[in-house]
């Protein structure tokens, strides 16, 4: 099983944006008015800035219990004064205080018989009006702990009151003007965001977001581009790219494959710590069948300035490799992928 979803994250608008990222509720807990959105993981992003951002979502669940001066409601900041690791089937239990005094609640695992794919969480015994006539009101909360902060849900608890839960692995990315763990509206939350979902919109655990230059969200599965290019570099350089790169040239007509039979070099080579420029020509086994522009060797490329009778062509390096490393790329047999033909050669 998948420990962790990773959501990245690309802010393609004019302005810096503050991303944040919201946990779904689980269905029995979708027509309850008094369950509230909670989110302390934001991620302020500016545009197009480089790099790499994201959301990273453990698979594991949170619950917690807290007490406080403050009711529980819209834009009321609710943390749990006690958090536990759940796993599913778990049933936990929330022991609240009566005042006086003032006290934070306790939890205690009852055992592990919740429904299949379910937890639950039962309030104890404790005098609810009592309490909030005194300015003392509980909370409870579901939900999961990222490396961001807490996503998830809080509400004021019953006496005595069990929830059985059934989590749903289902993301909202939002921006606006939340706050961290201020309690917010799920018709504003799922409104103003993209909703991401465990598994359709993940590849290998990894999803991207994009906020557009026009204020619309798009998702795609899998990890950003740039960042696909950046992790597959020895691939994109390697010989076995260059073959398929040779078989994609050839399949378009606008390629050829040939094989090195001599190489003379101009003594006009120039080069310095950063740049070098060198001429040469070079003799092919086959005659070439266009008038290419560039070929490739040992992943690099080579402009051709003309090519004669077929077979010669005469060329140019410029770039950042020595002198000497080029030259020894230049040996009898070797393979060239010609390329950017057109006409005859």
């Amino acid at each position: 099983m998948v420990d962790t979803y990773t959501i990245y994250l690309v802010n393609k608008s004019a302005d810096t944006q503050i991303f944040w990222c919201f946990l779904e509720r689980p269905q029995e807990l979708v027509s309850d008015p008094g369950v509230y959105a909670n989110s302390s993981a934001s991620l302020a992003i500016a545009s197009n800035q480089p790099g790499t951002n994201f959301f990273a979502v453990p698979v594991q669940y949170k619950v917690g219990a807290g007490a406080s001066n403050n009711a529980v409601g819209l834009d009321v900041v609710v943390t749990s004064s006690v958090t536990n690791n759940a796993s599913l089937k778990d049933q936990w239990q929330a022991d609240y205080k009566t005042i006086p005094p003032q006290q934070g609640p306790t939890m205690r695992l009852l055992g592990n018989q919740a429904p299949a794919n379910s937890i639950s969480i039962t309030s104890g015994e404790f005098d609810k009006a009592k309490n909030e006539n005194g300015g003392w009101f509980s909370n409870q909360s579901f939900g999961i702990q990222t490396g961001a902060g807490f996503i998830g849900m809080s509400w004021s608890p019953k006496p005595q009151q069990k929830r059985t839960l059934t989590p749903k692995l289902s993301f909202y990315i939002a921006i606006g003007d939340y706050g961290s763990n201020s309690l917010a509206d799920w018709n504003t939350v799922s409104t103003n965001s993209i909703q991401v979902n465990v598994p359709t919109d993940f590849q290998y655990a990894n999803a991207t977001v994009t906020y557009d230059a026009s204020g619309n969200w798009s998702k795609t599965p899998g990890k950003p581009p740039t960042m696909l290019i950046a992790e597959n570099l020895d691939w994109l350089r390697s010989d076995e790219h260059n073959q398929l790169l040779a078989l994609a040239y050839l399949s378009d007509g606008n390629g050829q494959i040939d094989y090195l039979k001599s190489v003379s070099w101009n003594s006009s080579a120039s080069s310095d710590a950063d740049f070098t420029y060198l001429t040469g020509t070079i003799t092919v086994t086959t005659a070439l069948t266009a008038a290419f522009a560039f070929f490739v060797l040992s992943n690099t490329t080579f402009t051709v300035n003309s090519i004669v009778g077929g077979t010669t062509v005469n060329f140019t390096y410029s770039g950042s490799q020595n002198v000497q490393a080029i030259k020894d790329m230049f040996i009898v047999g070797a393979k060239l992928l010609f390329g950017g033909g057109s006409g005859q050669a």
